[in-house]
Parts: structure tokens; C-alpha cells; sequence
């Protein structure tokens, strides 16, 4: 053993002293093998009862203390009751031995004691035998100090969140804080002699005491005592009397703040104790910029005007005084934002309590100015630093989104809520009244400008805005206008950096407030300009792309500005060349294709298309003309330049269908805005999705999605047309089919497959679903081949971990289901399509089994509660097919036999694991039995609606069958969750 200690000494030296890495790093293996081994419990219990050894120093020491923690808290069920018994008795010895030091040591062996009497539950009174012990170990010398430092950790093994407590039951746990409860009154005894003790080291001892008393407080100490006594008891003197002393001052805040928290009674007294506090503390430290006092005397008048907003409330003078320090403290010019911050849940307790409360109607009055000084505070806090203006803030400091210091970023995201509350209290009048106080002179070129404020100003009207405008009193903010307007014009006299942020406040306060634009006509066309001349800006394009979108959607007479739609054509066509995300550039082509929808002339829309699309046509041909220049495809920056362009046209005309769906409902002489687009860039699209290109998963989702959307522009206003002429349906079948057989589609044929790309999951079965919701039956029945694949891949996918793919492919599915069923069910009067059924009626037998598969392994796995709606709705369906099969249309070849044969092949085809033992012959007839009486709900429903009553019998999942359906699946999940891995049938 001794062979081992002195290697084990070796190794740690080694470990921290030697100067090359490679024996560092054989050092760590070691000793984290030794670590692990059973030996370890003995040499380093030597190591800490040894009394003096020139071998063994501190570092040696630590690493021992460390080794006893780390098994105990692990691997202690390994030793036996008279080894555990002895190992508590070595480290009380520890402790009594590094009672004076070195500190680091001393706490290391505690918190192994403590470790070790919380695992000790087969052992008898665990607790009291060690208070026992420290009752001893109190009367030895200096033993004091290690007994302080052991009642410190003691409650945090507990109270702290530590992964390492999972070991320790949750009932354990419970016990052991009781137990240590039990012994409050001695604790308490033994902290005030120690508070009032005679020392070399005053100061560390009163620090120590803190600290203890702090994690007695967070276990719940002084609840152990009668509450009447807690204002008088001599150690809340004593904290109080710590915050004079800048040692301790930190510690005795963190005190007050848990019993002020914890004790509602407390507020009312210390309340007027921040007189003292205020004159004593805050204001020396706020002229001499002591932030570290700032800070601690903030927190603590907070906390407790956060735990007694009804004492805060009744705007006695100590109060106001309360709120006034407060105040001073969200003014100090710290060089960060946490003073400020750490009051903003005060404000917002008290305001929500004097608008809530009747009883403060009073009192409410006397709030006001409080409120109006304290958004006057929060605007020079939330102010841009001077700083940013000379460059000193270097680009990993400053916030990705905002552009603005990461510490004022968050402090501004924190400002939501009191800047809500602040204007909810005012009330939107005195808001905008005070936060524009001086704005007509900021549009004045003889006047200086107050750049940083302006910026902060036009932030908290944005911010507010939703209390502004709940009013429904349209308030002026011509001054505000008129401002964003002449911006561009004194941008020479700002800085650049500063200049750039107020465009980005600016935009956002007009996307707020495009609502009240139509009472202000004469802004809008200037209002676009400058939105789009904040495109080019990268920390305001997203708020100027949103806010051309908000104003073109709010400002409906925009179409009759010709002006407003030359300036929107412009900026469309210019749009392949600015660096814009997806995101910013749907917002741009939503603006702009909302205003051409309103156009009212065929002719006008037509042209103004030709010139918006042709870049995006440009971009897409010289994409599929790499497929002829292979050369281009190896030099990967190059190619991913061009494929991102095509990627962004793509999205661009997926956008613009979307926004002129419906736009014209009646053909013109076969010129029809849509169709013209379709039929231009179709060919394209049949081209690109046999190309290698489609090997891009984000390719094939843009142009999934933009499929999407032109069978929805479409399918209004050409129905007929494909009614009529059926290559259109023929088309489109047929380009659903490439895109299907594409080589990123024809890849997911498993669960794993789906969740590489979930993205394109989800848009292929969005696509799919609208093709079977928008195109006539006829055009339906000739894809049941497209029908087919697709069903049996939504059956893998609606398996996999990706939420979002799986119910993409569950909707897709039920979708289908839902049109089979409604053509199923028309009434008399409608004549049923034979070929549509007949096609659904193929895919239904093909498919059947292998979809009510996918619902059972949908149960199995990740997130399966969350799947449970959709796999009952769908095996309602599947249910009702072969119902009406079965009771009304013999011709359609279902019953329910079909569906007990599906049920037994899934659940056969379980691996046995997955199911109990009997499992089998108990679930069949109980979910054939539930899905019989959900198909009858459905056919009561359909047979009452096609009556001309109302819907009866439940429909899905609402009805006896259908809940009872739900419940059996919600069971299943339940009980088999987390039985099988993730993975789907493949």
C-alpha cells in the first residue's frame, strides 16, 4: 500500500508540475484509474490521517479530499457498514486537523462527511451521531472552525442542484433535511456565540458565519421557529449590522434577500430600515461609483419590494423613498447593465399591483411621476454607449441580430415587459407624451440632436407598442414620421455605426404602427424609400424587410401609387443582388406581391411579372447549365454560388404564387397572371428536378414548396381547365413523379433517412397533401401510382424522431383519407367519380397494412403522447372506409376483415420485445372493437351532415368510439414508452 501511495504522490506531481504534456496526460490516466479502483478508499484515507509526512504537501492532500468525494458520492454502497463507519471517523479526525487550514482542504473533507451521512441510510440516526460528533469536536481547540465549515455544506447537499444527488433518493433526500432541522435551535445557538466571538480575524470569521446561516436559510431554518420571533432574533441584528463591513457586505445582501423572500413578515420591518441604508451605503457609494455597494443595495430594496408590493403600494414616505433609491440606482452610469437590470422585476411586481388593485386607487396618483422618471431612467440606460461610436467595442463583443453590446442587447430584451407595464400605468397618451417630449426639433437641421436618445426613444415606442395600440385611439406620431422621413438626409451628421441602428429602430417602430399609416397618406411612398434603403444595411435589413411587408399589407390603396409600385418593381428586381436570408426575402416578395395582387388590370400585373421574375429565370437556367459544364461543379465556391442563387429564385417565385393565389378568378382571353407564370416556369422546374442539383436537400425543399404553391394559385382558376384538358393534370402528376423519384426523395425509405432531412419531409408531404386537396378527382385517380409510393413513405416517416416530419406525413395521410371519404359520402345528388374511388380503393389495399404499422411504431417511439391525435384520427378513417364498405358500397372492396387482417400483420410483425407477454391476443380485439364503434360515430356524422342536420355522432375522435379509440392508443403509448428504439418499419 505504501508502493502505491508513493506512486500515487509521484503522479500527481507529475501531473501539475511536469513540463511535458505527454507525461501529463500518462499522469491523468493514471490517476483516474486509480480513482476507480477499490484500493483508492485506503491509500487516500492514509494520506489525509496522516499527521506529517515530507512527502505528502497540500496538492498531494487535495487530490486525496477529492478521491474520498468523488466514491462517496459514487461508489460508497461498495464499502461495508463497519468500513463506512471508520472512514467518518478518519475524516472527523481530517477536519479536526485542517480546522485552521488551508481552507480549500477543509471544505473538501466536509463535504465528503456530508456526502457520506446523506448515503448512510441503513446506518441509525446518522444525523444525530454526527451532531454528536461536532458537539466533540466543538470542545477541541479550534474544532469551531471545522464545525462551522461542516453545518455550511451540510444543508447544501441538499439545497444545491447537483446532477450527483440522482444516486440519493428523492424520499432520502426529505428525511435528511428533517433530520438536520431537527437541530435548528442549536445550529442557531451556535452561529450567534460565533457571531459575537473575539478574534485574530474578525472579519473571515463573520463572513464564515453568513455563509453558514445563508445555506440554513435556504433550507428552511427559520421556519423551524416561531415566525413572531424572526424580527427580533439577534442574527438578523447581526446581518443587518454585516452590510457596514465591505468584507462581508456581498454575503449579508444574499441573506436579507432569502429571508425577506422566504418571510413575509420581515418586509414591513425592514422597511424602514433603508432610510439607514440609503443615507448609510447607497449614496456614498453612488458619488463615489462603488458599483460592487450599488449593486448589493439594489438587489436587497428589489427583493423586498418584489416580496411586499402591497406594502410598496400604499406610498407611505418610506416608499417612495424605497422607489426613489431605486431610481438613483437605474440612472448610475455603470459600464454594464446588470444594476440597472437587477431592479426592472420590481417595478414591474409594483406595476402590475397598482393597475390590478382597487384598492390602490389612491395611491396610484402619487406613482406616476415615479413611473415617468423611471422611463426617462430606462431610456439614457438603454442608450447606445459612446463607445460604439469610437469603435472601442470589438465585433465578438457586440450582438449578432441587434449589432448593439451583448450586455445592452439583453438588458433591452429584458426592457419588454417594464416598458409594457410603464405605458400600461401612464397610459399610452402620457407614454408617447413624455417618451417624444422635444421630437418636433429632432427634424430640424439648425437644432443638435440627441442621436443615442432619439435611437433609445424610437426602441421603447416599438417596445410599447402593443399597449399603444390596444387603445384603439389613433395618437400622433407625425413628429416621428417626419423624422424617418429626413433621416436619410443627416445621415452625414451621424455617426455611421449610430446611424444604422436608429434605421434599424426606425423600421421597427414602423412595422408597429403600419396600421395607423392610412391616417397619415402622405408618409407612405417616402416611408418605402427609406425601408428600402435600409436593405442594404446588415443590422437593419430584417426589421426593413419586415416593415415593407407590414405597410404593403396594411396600406391597401398602395396599387393606385404608381410612384409606390415603379419603387417596389425596382427593388424586386434588384433582389438576386443583395445579401439577403430566405427569411428577408419572402418578407420583401410578400410586399411586393401584395400590392401587385391588387392590381386591376391583366395587362399591368402581366408586365410588371415579366420584369419582377426575370432575374429569377436568369438565375435558374445558369443553375441547370452546369449540368453541361461539369467543370464548374469542382470548384465548390464557385458552384455554391450559382446554387444559391437558383436556390433564392426558386423561393422568389414559390413566394410570389403564394401571393397571388386568387388574385384573378376569372380567365382572360387565356392571359391569366398564373397560369402565364406556371407555364413559363414549369419546364424549368421539370428540368431542374431531374437535374444532380436536387442532390441539395435545401434545392428540394424550396422547390417542394414552391410546387406547393402553384397548385394552390391554381387550382381556383383552373379546375376547369384541367377538368377539360387533361395533359395539365397530366403535368402535374408527372412532375410530382420526378420530384418523388428524385435522388433526394428516393433516399427516405427509413425513419433515420427522414430525420437527415426533415425540412424536405415536411414540404414533400405538404406538397402532396395539396395536390389531393386541390386537384380534381380525375387528375387524383391517374397518380395512384404517386399515390402509392408516397402513402407507404409517409408510413416510414410518420415513425421518426423529427416531430415536424412525422406529422407532416401523418396529415398527409389523413388528408387523403378525409377527400376518399367526402367523395365517399356525398350525397345522392353528387355523381361519384368510379375511377377516383377505384384508384383509392388500390392504394388502400396496398397500403393499408403498412399504415396501420406506422401507427403502432409512431406509438413507440420519441415523443409518441404527441402522435396519439393523429394515429387516432387516422385509423378512424381507415376504419370508416371499411365500414361503408362493408354497409353501403359492396363495390369498394373493403371490410372489416381487411382491417383485422392489417391489425394482426402489425402487431405480428412487432419484435417481441416491444409487446408484454399475452400482449398479442389481448390488444387485437380490443382495438378492433374500438375502431368499429369509432367508424360508426364517423358515418353517423356523415349520414346527419349530408341529411342537412347538423354534424351528430361525434365525428372524429369526439364521439363514444373515438375517445374510447384515443384513450387505447394514449394507453398504448404510455405504457410502452421508451420499449423500443426509434426506429420505424422500413
Amino acid at each position: 500500500m505504501e508502493s502505491l501511495q508513493a506512486q500515487v504522490v509521484q503522479a500527481v506531481r507529475i501531473l501539475n508540475h511536469d513540463t511535458q504534456s505527454v507525461n501529463r496526460v500518462a499522469a491523468n490516466q493514471w490517476l483516474v484509474q486509480f480513482q476507480n479502483s477499490d484500493a483508492a478508499w485506503e491509500v487516500a484515507t492514509s494520506i489525509m490521517s496522516m499527521d506529517s509526512s515530507p512527502t505528502i504537501d497540500l496538492e498531494v492532500e487535495l487530490f486525496a479530499g477529492q478521491v474520498l468525494k468523488r466514491k462517496i458520492q459514487c461508489d460508497v454502497g461498495k464499502l461495508s457498514l463497519d468500513g463506512r463507519a471508520a472512514l467518518q471517523k478518519a475524516l472527523l479526525m481530517s477536519a479536526k486537523k485542517f480546522s485552521n487550514g488551508p481552507s480549500q482542504l477543509l471544505t473538501q473533507i466536509c463535504v465528503a462527511l456530508s456526502a457520506l451521512v446523506l448515503r448512510a441510510a441503513e446506518v441509525r440516526k446518522p444525523v444525530e451521531r454526527l451532531f454528536a460528533s461536532l458537539n466533540e469536536l466543538q470542545g477541541q481547540g479550534t474544532g469551531s472552525n471545522a464545525v462551522l465549515e461542516l453545518l455550511t455544506v451540510l444543508p447544501e447537499e441538499v439545497v444545491d442542484d447537483q446532477s450527483l444527488l440522482s444516486s440519493v433518493e428523492f424520499g432520502r433526500r426529505s428525511q435528511f433535511s428533517r433530520e438536520i432541522l431537527s437541530h435548528t435551535g442549536a445550529v442557531l445557538e451556535f452561529l450567534l456565540q460565533q457571531s459575537i466571538s473575539d478574534g485574530l480575524d474578525k472579519h473571515n470569521r463573520r463572513s464564515k458565519v453568513l455563509r453558514c446561516l445563508l445555506s440554513w436559510v435556504r433550507l428552511g431554518c427559520f421556519l423551524e421557529i416561531p415566525q413572531s420571533a424572526i424580527p427580533s432574533h439577534p442574527l438578523l441584528g447581526f446581518v443587518y449590522s454585516s452590510l457596514q463591513d465591505p468584507g462581508s457586505f456581498e454575503l449579508a445582501v444574499e441573506v436579507l434577500t432569502e429571508l425577506v423572500s422566504r418571510h413575509e413578515g420581515l418586509p414591513q420591518v425592514l422597511l424602514p430600515r433603508m432610510l439607514d441604508v440609503k443615507d448609510g451605503l447607497l449614496m456614498p457609494a453612488l458619488a463615489a461609483g462603488e458599483e460592487n455597494v450599488i449593486r448589493g443595495v439594489a438587489t436587497l430594496i428589489a427583493e423586498l419590494g418584489q416580496a411586499a408590493p402591497a406594502l410598496v403600494a400604499q406610498g407611505s414616505r418610506e416608499a417612495l423613498d424605497l422607489a426613489e433609491s431605486l431610481l438613483r440606482c437605474v440612472s448610475f452610469p455603470s459600464c454594464d447593465w446588470e444594476i440597472a437590470e437587477s431592479t426592472l422585476q420590481f417595478w414591474c411586481t409594483l406595476a402590475e399591483y397598482l393597475v390590478s388593485c382597487e384598492d390602490t386607487s389612491a395611491a396610484l396618483p402619487t406613482f406616476i411621476p415615479v413611473y415617468s422618471a423611471l422611463l426617462e431612467a430606462l431610456i439614457v440606460r438603454a442608450q447606445v454607449p459612446d463607445q460604439i461610436e469610437e469603435g472601442s467595442f470589438a465585433e465578438d463583443d457586440l450582438d449578432g441580430v441587434s449589432g448593439l453590446p451583448g450586455g445592452l442587447a439583453l438588458f433591452r430584451k429584458n426592457l419588454d415587459e417594464p416598458l409594457v407595464d410603464v405605458c400600461r400605468l401612464l397610459g399610452p397618451k402620457q407614454f408617447l407624451a413624455s417618451l417624444l417630449s422635444g421630437a418636433e426639433a429632432w427634424s430640424q437641421f439648425e437644432t443638435p440632436v440627441p442621436w443615442r436618445s432619439v435611437e433609445a426613444r424610437l426602441f421603447a415606442l416599438h417596445t410599447a407598442s402593443e399597449v399603444v395600440l390596444s387603445e384603439r385611439q389613433i395618437l400622433d406620431i407625425t413628429p416621428v414620421l417626419h423624422l424617418i422621413v429626413v433621416l436619410p438626409s443627416r445621415s452625414s451628421q451621424i455617426d455611421r455605426t449610430l446611424f444604422h441602428l436608429i434605421q434599424k429602430s426606425a423600421a421597427e417602430v414602423v412595422a408597429s404602427y403600419s396600421g395607423w399609416l392610412h391616417n397619415f397618406p402622405s408618409f407612405v411612398t417616402p416611408l418605402l424609400a427609406f425601408l428600402a434603403s435600409g436593405l442594404t444595411v446588415p443590422v437593419a435589413v430584417s426589421s426593413c424587410a419586415a416593415a415593407l411587408r407590414k405597410v404593403c399589407e396594411d396600406s391597401p390603396n398602395l396599387s393606385h401609387e404608381s410612384t409606390s409600385i415603379a419603387g417596389l418593381l425596382r427593388i424586386g428586381e434588384e433582389l438576386h443582388a443583395l445579401p439577403l436570408t430566405l427569411e428577408e426575402e419572402e418578407d420583401v416578395m410578400c410586399a411586393i406581391g401584395r400590392v401587385l395582387s391588387s392590381l386591376t388590370s391583366v395587362a399591368d400585373l402581366n408586365a410588371a411579372l415579366e420584369h419582377l421574375l426575370k432575374p429569377s429565370h436568369v438565375a435558374i437556367e445558369t443553375l441547370l447549365s452546369t449540368d453541361s459544364d461539369n467543370s464548374l461543379r469542382h470548384h465548390s465556391k464557385a458552384y455554391w454560388t450559382v446554387l444559391q442563387a437558383g436556390i433564392r429564385a426558386v423561393h422568389r417565385i414559390g413566394v410570389l404564387f403564394g401571393q397571388l393565389t386568387g388574385a384573378f378568378s376569372t380567365k382572360d382571353n387565356g392571359d391569366e397572371p398564373v397560369l402565364r407564370i406556371i407555364a413559363h416556369f414549369w419546364p424549368l422546374f421539370e428540368r431542374l428536378l431531374t437535374s444532380r442539383h436536387m442532390e441539395d436537400s435545401s434545392l428540394a425543399s424550396a422547390t417542394c414548396k414552391s410546387l406547393s404553391q402553384a397548385i394552390q394559385a391554381s387550382a381556383g382558376i383552373a379546375v376547369e381547365e384541367f377538368g377539360q384538358e387533361k395533359e395539365h393534370g397530366a403535368l402535374i402528376v408527372e412532375t410530382l413523379m420526378v420530384l418523388t423519384s428524385s435522388e433526394a426523395m428516393a433516399a427516405m425509405t427509413t425513419s433515420y433517412s427522414c430525420d437527415q432531412e426533415p425540412e424536405l419531409a415536411e414540404v414533400y408531404f405538404g406538397l402532396m397533401s395539396t395536390f389531393v386537396h386541390s386537384c380534381p378527382h380525375e387528375v387524383v385517380a391517374a397518380a395512384d401510382t404517386l399515390l402509392e409510393i408516397s402513402f407507404n413513405r409517409a408510413s416510414i416517416c410518420c415513425t421518426a424522431m423529427h416531430r415536424g416530419a412525422a406529422l407532416a406525413a401523418m396529415s398527409y395521410m389523413s388528408n387523403f383519407l378525409e377527400v376518399v371519404l367526402s367523395a365517399f359520402t356525398a350525397p345522392r345528388s353528387v355523381s361519384l367519380d368510379g375511377s377516383f374511388l377505384g384508384a383509392a380503393a388500390r392504394v388502400c389495399l396496398q397500403c393499408g397494412e403498412n399504415v396501420v404499422s406506422g401507427m403502432m411504431y409512431a406509438l413507440l417511439g420519441v415523443s409518441a403522447i404527441t402522435r396519439v391525435n393523429k394515429a387516432t384520427i387516422i385509423l378512424q378513417q381507415l376504419s370508416a372506409l371499411c365500414y361503408f364498405s362493408a354497409n353501403v358500397d359492396s363495390h369498394f372492396p373493403l371490410n372489416f376483415s381487411t382491417l383485422q387482417g392489417w391489425l394482426v400483420s402489425a402487431v405480428q410483425g412487432l419484435p417481441p420485445e416491444y409487446l408484454k407477454p399475452g400482449e398479442v391476443e389481448t390488444l387485437i380485439p380490443i382495438w378492433l372493437k374500438a375502431m368499429e364503434a369509432a367508424a360508426g360515430d364517423v358515418y353517423r356524422s356523415k349520414a346527419s351532415m349530408n341529411s342537412g342536420g347538423r354534424a351528430s355522432g361525434g365525428g372524429y375522435l369526439q364521439g363514444a368510439g373515438g375517445r374510447m379509440l384515443k384513450r387505447l392508443l394514449r394507453e398504448f403509448a404510455d405504457t410502452h414508452r421508451f420499449t423500443a428504439p426509434s426506429y420505424g418499419p422500413s
